[in-house]
């Protein structure tokens, strides 16, 4: 494609050495870029684009995007926002995938890996092979490839939108983390459906407050009633359940859809009942009302179920696809996921990694009346310090036995994240262990529990690597608590 074509929807300031050259392909990254390509300079949290131009020309970039001057011999556009024109240039490079599939947007502090994989259920019955994009990966039909972001780069998104076209999808059900959101990556998609799962406190080492982290899932919301858009306005999906949610849809002008448990929802599930054979409710939604026999676990497995329905509905998908849909799906990988020899005690895997998702999970736990839970959970470096207390105190409380343990330590002194820890538990009780070796952590748990007990772990869900400084090394939670329930089943016996 023809430079001048490639930038025909970016607001320009200026032009250097302009010329009309070909560009074979988009990259902000300097070190992956390839000869032809077009190096866009974003400013990123912790590192500017702008430091890495020459490293982009040595490597064969053939034109740049910044935000100011530079020295340079290049064709050279001047803009306001980077990101935002690297999101707007990969949509016309792709020629616009996004405006061809039902695209729905997921956000929300917890809930928006289940909720996609419900929703894709649901719309794969009803609209068509649907992919997916997420924490848990990318993927379409049966096939996932793990990835590094919730959210992709822009120009990843629009190419794996592409991508799904070609393989015959009709749908994308997409979780938007508020990090994607507030660097830009989803300019100019057009979703049809935005859904908001619930808010609480998460990813503060990055948004600094409370409010800056609320405002950037908000950015995601307010995309929905963009002007200029070729699609028809956006429907949002909110939990009714969460004030802080009710306000945003207070704020939003456009169409609107709740769920929830109370009875003005407008989806809602009546008669819950959850325990490890499965989640049970009548859906609700308007005058039409179906009972739904959900294969998911937990109290928090219904109100995503209710957000995938919220979802369908808005687009005008029946009760009876909805149902089936949700149905359709027996397991996420690593949610309130059920690890089980057949003996021993029940033990679950779950992602919850932030203070409210643990205090639902281990709620939900206690719910099911085991003799004792035990849990194994840690928090990860380089991310919000805040919480760690925090979680140290919904373990402590909810469970009879903790281990605190290494999650991704990264670049931090797991010692130093240990300590914080600690300050949000009560030590002195006797009741909580600090085990680093998290693979030790989990044999100890699940060696000391009986039958009739929990071994509840923590953190890091579906992952299947531990990151350790700069190295990222295989472990998964999941294969090590089968191993540990294999080798103590003869204490199960005894």
């Amino acid at each position: 494609m023809k430079l001048a074509e490639l930038i025909k929807d970016i607001e320009v300031k200026e032009y250097l050495n302009f010329s009309d050259t070909d560009i074979t392909g988009i990259s902000a990254d300097s070190q992956s870029i390839r000869r032809g390509e077009l190096f866009a300079a974003v400013r990123g949290h912790s590192a500017d684009g702008h430091d890495f131009i020459k490293q982009a020309t040595d490597r064969g970039a053939v034109a740049l995007v910044v935000e100011r001057s530079i020295e340079t011999s290049l064709p050279t556009v001047i803009v306001t926002n980077s990101a935002v024109a690297t999101a707007l240039m990969a949509k016309r490079l792709y020629n616009d995938p996004a405006s061809r599939v039902v695209l729905v947007g997921i956000t929300g502090t917890n809930g928006k890996t289940s909720s996609s994989f419900l929703l894709r259920s649901i719309l794969n019955r009803s609209v068509g092979p649907t992919g997916i994009i997420g924490t848990v990966g990318i993927g379409s039909r049966e096939t996932m490839v793990a990835t590094t972001h919730t959210t992709p780069a822009s120009v990843d998104l629009y190419r794996i939108i592409a991508d799904f076209l070609g393989k015959g999808c009709r749908a994308v059900a997409m979780e938007v983390s508020s990090h994607a959101a507030d660097q830009d990556r989803i300019a100019g998609l057009e979703f049809d459906v935005g859904v908001f799962t619930n808010i609480s406190r998460d990813h503060l080492d990055y948004h600094e407050t409370f409010e800056n982290y609320l405002a950037a899932k908000e950015k995601f919301v307010k995309t929905l009633q963009q002007p200029g858009r070729v699609k028809e306005q956006g429907i949002l999906a909110y939990n009714m359940d969460d004030e802080r949610l009710v306000s945003v849809a207070g704020r939003f002008g456009g169409s609107k859809v709740s769920f929830g448990l109370r009875s003005h929802a407008n989806v809602r599930a009546e008669g819950l009942e959850a325990d490890l054979r499965g989640t049970r409710f009548d859906l609700v939604i308007g005058s039409s009302r179906g009972r739904v026999e959900l294969k998911l676990l937990g109290v928090f497995s219904a109100y995503n179920a209710l957000a995938a329905a919220a979802a369908a509905h808005a687009l005008g998908i029946d009760l009876e696809d909805i149902r089936a849909g949700l149905e359709d799906v027996a397991e996420v990988p690593g949610r309130f996921q059920v690890v089980s020899t057949g003996k021993g005690p029940t033990v679950v895997v779950d992602y919850a990694h932030t203070p409210d998702a643990l205090d639902r999970l281990l709620r939900f736990c206690r719910e099911l009346s085991p003799k004792r839970i035990y849990t194994v959970f840690g928090c990860g470096g380089d991310r919000d310090r805040g919480k760690r207390p925090m979680m140290g105190s919904v373990a402590a409380e909810l469970s009879d036995t903790v281990f605190v343990t290494d999650d991704n330590p990264r670049t931090e002194d797991p010692d130093k994240i240990v300590d914080a820890i600690l300050q949000g538990t009560k030590r002195e009780m006797g009741l909580v262990h600090v085990v680093r070796d998290r693979k030790e952590a989990i044999h100890r748990a699940i060696s000391a529990a009986r039958e009739g007990e929990m071994v509840v772990i923590a953190g890091k869900g579906h992952e299947d690597y531990q990151i350790l400084k700069d190295r990222r090394v295989p472990f998964s939670d999941i294969k090590v608590a089968m191993n540990a329930l294999k080798s103590s089943e003869v204490n199960y016996q005894s």
